[in-house]
């Protein structure tokens, strides 16, 4: 195999007298090869969740749920090529277990949806839609299913290879196989209703399921915590590490072996230093605060501006990004998600649409036979430039056709031959001396480093450190587009609006839903707001204009008070003081207690709430993030009734985002109960903000 692969980067007839060189460490192979190479795909979550509003089915859902109005997966499929996705994952089945094409595993499908008289196939439209606009097509089965009444037994683990089976002879060659590392808790498990509790380290036998993976589908890389084909990059967040190493060894929380929802985190995102296994990080993140689309986050859809930095925050680092654009219930991409995709597709082209390293003489002061220096400027992985045998530093010098201005560098291995490089750095020819510019530690399949704009006509490479002969694939200078970027809006400590941009900006807002533009009222001072609503802004200067930033503002909480918090151990003003950086909790560690957990506010006034604000604290910590929650409402703080809304924060953990509870109708109160009633990890609740939307 290894020597197959370095026949792969040994290609020039020029060089078949010389003996090719060989890989060091870990090395990808084909499948990881064709994966790294498309850099950026496109994830889809689509399932009765886009028709129920949740994050996370809880398997009860009827399959009649399913049913979108003007379905039109070429136009997904479309949307999502034109911004730049090289292939497409598609939710073939998330934890609630509908199954999106008419298995034989199961009723709870596509098969038994009035959608199409039960003659869809989700999976088969999207196979072909890929087919037909160029791009690769991969599939995530969700190994939790909370319908089917086997799971958590021996029986569920055949229904779900079959389930796999079929997917991996049906539809075609996939470029990745998706597996989650959610397994077990409550389901609906075919009318039990209770909590099935699983050894994530067992349970699957994992190396039996992937070795079914490999043998149907060779071309595939398979994602998970632990790899093996690409791994999780340990955040919902879209962001690597630096250095964020292509090599990595998933380790247990205990003697039992590792496996998806059972390994250590610390080193999914920068991964290990010649790590035992070539197991590269894929970056996933959504377009929108959730994975699934909801009305209420039309108007939190990512900028351009915003995906870009996820582009420099992963491919950028070494990993690839996957990008999550859900459909909604007509079964089309929104439009504002699709503005988004265009304008990010805008600045990626603008981005690439000048190499200025391209026509330079290259030198290095160490070179192997038959790797010259001036290969660095294909940009193609199997030609390269390496230094002599038995040379663990070297420097490749880039001499321009003309001085050139730019602040991006990008940089490549021939990673068929391993990840060697260690360190580098890279100076500029100012004044006729080299200067220091930038400088890095991993490089892998692709790497950009952004410094300050300089005007030079020479760069130079400096490779510090490397464990075997260093070797770049890829020397390409860039200058990233200048953008303006939108408004930042924020509620001050008197509860007034503000908006924040830097100094020179015309900022313009709208209160009714409509997009700010050059008549709209312009931004003097903080806007008084009490009872919340939703502001549009923008910023301008002369003709140039921001993209619209879009805030659902909760009621002011500059006049609420804490009137009871169980527990407490830190100040329970910091849960309605509108910092989200500041936490309430109850006692943790020593004479910490169980859930459940409630906090008691004054709200100062008769409210008509219509919706609940809990937002999860925001420091990279899980422990006492809520899971389970109940909220009760009351005019006298005596009478607290029933809860007005219970249930689950689906994905808190792993996506700490702001979650909002919607009632099943307006109730006016003036004091609000909530309750923890379970945490994600620990023993202890904690809150950074609570809040209410008020009926309008």
């Amino acid at each position: 195999m290894l020597a197959g692969i370095a026949a792969l980067a040994w290609s020039s007839p020029a060089s078949m007298d010389v003996e090719a060189p060989r890989p060091y460490g870990a090395v990808p192979s084909p499948a990881q090869l064709a994966w790294n190479d498309m850099e950026m795909h496109g994830f889809v979550h689509f399932t009765t969740n886009t028709f129920t509003g949740r994050e996370w089915g809880f398997g009860d859902e009827s399959p009649d749920m399913f049913n979108p109005t003007d379905y039109d997966p070429e136009q997904i499929v479309k949307v999502m090529a034109d911004g730049g996705m090289k292939g497409i994952i598609l939710t073939a089945k998330h934890h609630d277990g509908f199954c999106l094409w008419p298995t034989k595993t199961t009723k709870h499908s596509v098969a038994s949806s009035s959608w199409k008289h039960g003659k869809g196939d989700v999976v088969r439209d999207f196979a072909n839609a890929c087919k037909k606009y160029g791009l690769k097509f991969g599939i995530y089965l969700s190994p939790w299913d909370r319908n089917h009444p086997a799971y958590g037994t021996p029986e569920y683990i055949k229904v779900y290879r079959e389930q796999l089976r079929e997917l991996l002879t049906n539809y075609g060659p996939l470029f990745e196989v998706w597996h989650d590392g959610a397994n077990g808790g409550d389901g609906y498990y075919g009318g039990k209703r209770e909590k099935r509790s699983i050894d994530r380290s067992t349970y699957y036998d994992w190396p039996k399921t992937w070795e079914l993976v490999h043998r149907l589908q060779p071309g595939a890389v398979i994602f998970s915590d632990v790899g093996p084909g690409c791994r999780w990059v340990g955040n919902e967040s879209g962001f690597a590490n630096y250095p964020c190493w292509a090599t990595y060894e998933p380790k247990s929380p205990d003697a039992s072996p590792a496996a998806p929802g059972h390994c250590t985190s610390g080193n999914l995102p920068s991964g290990d230093v010649n790590g035992k296994f070539w197991i590269p990080a894929e970056a996933d993140v959504s377009i929108r605060p959730g994975w699934f689309w909801h009305e209420s986050e039309n108007a939190r859809v990512r900028t351009p501006e915003n995906l870009m930095e996820l582009y420099f925050c992963s491919v950028g680092r070494g990993a690839n990004l996957n990008l999550n654009v859900p459909p909604d219930r007509r079964g089309r991409i929104h439009e504002n998600d699709e503005v988004a995709l265009k304008g990010f597709a805008a600045l990626l082209k603008k981005l690439y649409s000048r190499n200025f390293a391209a026509g330079a003489v290259v030198s290095a002061d160490s070179t192997r036979p038959g790797t010259d220096a001036s290969r660095v400027l294909d940009r193609k992985r199997t030609t390269f430039w390496m230094a002599a045998d038995g040379h663990k530093t070297g420097t490749v010098t880039l001499n321009l056709p003309e001085e050139a201005e730019f602040d991006v560098i990008r940089l490549a291995e021939p990673i068929q031959l391993g990840q060697r490089i260690r360190k580098f750095s890279v100076s500029v020819l100012e004044d006729g001396q080299f200067v220091p510019w930038v400088d890095g530690s991993s490089i892998g399949g692709h790497t950009l480093r952004q410094g300050k704009l300089v005007k030079t006509k020479a760069v130079r490479v400096s490779i510090d450190a490397a464990d075997a002969e260093p070797a770049l694939s890829e020397i390409s200078l860039w200058k990233r587009p200048v953008v303006m970027k939108a408004p930042e809006v924020v509620r001050n400590a008197e509860g007034k609006v503000e908006l924040k941009s830097p100094s020179g900006m015309t900022l313009r807002y709208t209160l009714d839903g409509t997009e700010p533009g050059t008549l709209s009222p312009e931004y003097k001072e903080p806007l008084n707001l009490p009872l919340g609503g939703k502001i549009a802004a923008r910023a301008f200067r002369g003709e140039e204009m921001s993209s619209v930033v879009t805030e659902e503002l909760p009621v002011s909480t500059a006049d609420w008070k804490v009137i009871a918090a169980e527990q407490a151990a830190s100040d329970p003003k910091a849960a309605i003081d509108g910092n989200p950086r500041t936490l309430w909790h109850t006692h943790a560690g020593s004479g910490e207690i169980a859930p459940p957990q409630a906090i008691d506010i004054d709200m100062g006034a008769d409210i008509p709430v219509s919706a609940v604000y809990y937002t999860p604290r925001q420091d990279g910590i899980t422990r006492g993030i809520i899971s389970n929650y109940e909220v009760y409402l009351s005019q006298d703080a005596k009478d607290w009734g029933s809860p007005v809304a219970a249930g689950e924060f689906s994905n808190i953990k792993a996506n700490p985002i702001r979650q909002k509870i919607t009632l099943e109708k307006p109730v006016s109160a003036r004091y609000m109960r909530f309750v923890g009633k379970s945490v994600v990890d620990g023993n202890h609740v904690v809150v950074a903000e609570l809040g209410v939307e008020a009926a309008r």
